[in-house]
This record gives C-alpha cells, sequence and structure tokens, in this order.
C-alpha cells in the first residue's frame, strides 16, 4: 500500500519526497481533480494526502471519493493554514477508520 500526497503548496510535497511518499504541486483546481481521481483509481494507492488548498479547490471531488471505501483521504497540515481543527495524522485515521490506535 503507498500513500500519494496532492497539495497546492511545494513545501508539503518536498517534506514527503523525503520520507518516500510521492506527490504533485498543482495549481488549477480542475489539474488538482485529476490527480485526486487517478489516485483514487490506483489500486496500489491505499492512502491519498491532500491539503487545505486542494479541500477548497475541490471540496466536491473529495466529499465524492471519502464515500468511497477505498482509498482513505484525509487532510494533512500545509505549514501555512491553520485551522482551529487541525488534529493529528492519529486522530484522522481513528475518526476515519472508526478504531482507537
Amino acid at each position: 500500500m503507498r500513500l500519494f500526497l496532492v497539495s497546492d503548496k511545494l513545501d508539503p510535497v518536498i517534506g514527503m519526497r523525503l520520507a518516500g511518499i510521492e506527490g504533485l504541486c498543482l495549481r488549477s483546481s480542475t489539474d488538482m481533480e485529476k490527480a485526486l481521481c487517478d489516485a483514487a483509481a490506483n489500486a496500489e494507492i491505499g492512502i491519498v494526502l491532500y491539503t487545505a488548498g486542494v479541500r477548497e479547490a475541490c471540496p466536491d471531488t473529495i466529499a465524492r471519493l471519502q464515500r468511497q471505501t477505498r482509498p482513505l483521504l484525509l487532510e494533512i497540515p500545509d505549514g501555512e493554514s491553520a485551522t482551529a481543527s487541525s488534529s493529528s495524522i492519529t486522530e484522522y485515521i481513528q475518526e476515519a477508520v472508526g478504531i482507537r490506535l
């Protein structure tokens, strides 16, 4: 199982690449939607990570993909936009999967 990142900023992509996770930095919402759908269709990718900018640009696509059983979609902080509801990866997984780690 692989992870894949779709981001609107370059810093998260660079950081994830250092950790061995592939990703794309995209500017247009059309390109972001295509990357999300392509990643979701790839059987090797089990978790798709995305940043807040991608969520804002493609809310309908993300909502549709989150209703599917695979892959797991997780929003990650991009280092610039802080939200009041920002949580740890563990909390995201617990909420998505429904089990306590």
